[in-house]
């Protein structure tokens, strides 16, 4: 086999792109983590076709957890307060380029708390961590502008991380069968 010499996409980036110099360590690791989680949520959830039906396919087997009900309450409230205004919602929440299948009003609805119950929540937030996929993967952000989705992103990877936790899957098994039997003390 040929050896392959070592590649750093980071410098590549700085070096010969415009706005690729500005990337933060910390929009790269969000970047990076976004991607990990992706994949793994999408062949875990979404039998590798992620979509909106396979996400309500998902949300049917949600079996809640104390943890991971609090990390998608944290979850909600992050967006609720990045995307809402007084009077709606932002621009930011524009700027999820939802397409016209996206379900875009009940999104709206759930961020706006006409919409509750913690199905319908997970749903939303799965909606919202697709767009920010899309847009990411379908180069809707500059690369500067990564700098400014560090926190939005790391929260997408949180939201996809307590969906795993919470709907039954491969994942789920895995975990199951390492766990030591509880013991009484």
């Amino acid at each position: 086999m040929p050896h392959i010499p070592e590649f750093n996409a980071a410098d590549w980036i700085a070096q010969n792109t415009e706005g690729g110099l500005y990337i933060s360590v910390e929009a790269r690791q969000a970047v990076a983590d976004f991607t990990t989680m992706w994949n793994f949520f999408e062949s875990t959830l979404c039998d590798n076709q992620a979509s909106i039906a396979a996400f309500e396919q998902a949300v049917e087997r949600y079996e809640p957890t104390e943890v991971s009900v609090e990390a998608l309450k944290a979850c909600l409230a992050f967006w609720s307060f990045r995307y809402r205004t007084h009077d709606g919602l932002s621009e930011r929440f524009d700027g999820l380029c939802f397409r016209q299948r996206d379900r875009r009003d009940y999104v709206e609805k759930v961020l706006l708390g006409k919409v509750e119950g913690a199905k319908e929540e997970l749903l939303a937030l799965l909606i919202i961590v697709y767009r920010l996929r899309n847009n990411l993967f379908h180069g809707l952000k500059t690369l500067e502008m990564l700098n400014d989705q560090v926190e939005n992103l790391r929260n997408a990877s949180r939201c996809m991380a307590a969906a795993m936790e919470a709907i039954p899957s491969r994942l789920l098994l895995m975990r199951r069968r390492r766990e030591p039997p509880n013991q009484e003390r």
